[in-house]
This record gives structure tokens, C-alpha cells and sequence, in this order.
């Protein structure tokens, strides 16, 4: 191979982006069910760094498909994407969302699992 060819196949704005994806060489389930956390996080720990996220984000919000985890964002995630343009980093997790109001400060799954406590605490 070329200089050229390798610096061409390098490029993540090819046609064939999708192929410089780090979700394609990882074992990593990358459509989790809907209350694995766990799973989440280890799908967003994949996209973390990628060099197509930009890519990605738009093709999947495009597409409007909200399965899955793409460029480390939820489908919910990405759906309010659109509405409110920015993600923001969870306090408790550290995991990327997007929040629905603009105090918002935790992921979904981390501000159910603190509400859950806290009503546990006032029910005693």
C-alpha cells in the first residue's frame, strides 16, 4: 500500500465511515435493554474517543433511528438532542446525556436511583 491509500483509508469522512468506527472491532452489545445501566455505560465506554462520533450522531439522528447506544448517546438521549442542542456529564455516573430541563445534573438511571432513596428515607 501507498502513503495515499493509508492516508485515505484513514479519513473518518469517507463514504465507508462507519468501517473506522471503534464499535466495529468490539465485542461490546451496543443495544442494551432499557434498564441495563450497566450495559449503557459499557456501550458508551466503546464510543468514548471514537473519530466517527460526529459521523454517527448525525447519520442516527438523520436516520431518526433511536435504538441502541450511537456516538455515546441513548435513542432518548439523542431524541432530545435536537430539542435542547447540548449534552452534559452526570454528576454521579460521569456518563454523557442529554438533558431534559437545563438544571438537570444526573442520567436518568442515576436520578431514579436517587429519587428511589430518597423516598425511601421519607416512608420510615
Amino acid at each position: 500500500m501507498t502513503t495515499a491509500t493509508l492516508t485515505r483509508a484513514a479519513r473518518p469522512t469517507d463514504a465507508n465511515w462507519r468501517l473506522h468506527g471503534h464499535c466495529t472491532t468490539s465485542t461490546t452489545n451496543m443495544h442494551p435493554d432499557g434498564g441495563d445501566h450497566t450495559g449503557e455505560q459499557a456501550a458508551k465506554k466503546v464510543c468514548t474517543g471514537c473519530p466517527v462520533a460526529a459521523q454517527c450522531l448525525t447519520e442516527f439522528i438523520g436516520l431518526r433511528d433511536w435504538h441502541g447506544i450511537r456516538a455515546a448517546l441513548t435513542g432518548s438521549e439523542r431524541r432530545n438532542l435536537g430539542v435542547h442542542g447540548q449534552t452534559k456529564r452526570c454528576a454521579r455516573c460521569r456518563d454523557l446525556f442529554v438533558p431534559r430541563l437545563a438544571t438537570q445534573i444526573r442520567c436518568r438511571p442515576c436520578a431514579r436511583t436517587s429519587d428511589t432513596r430518597s423516598r425511601r428515607r421519607h416512608t420510615r
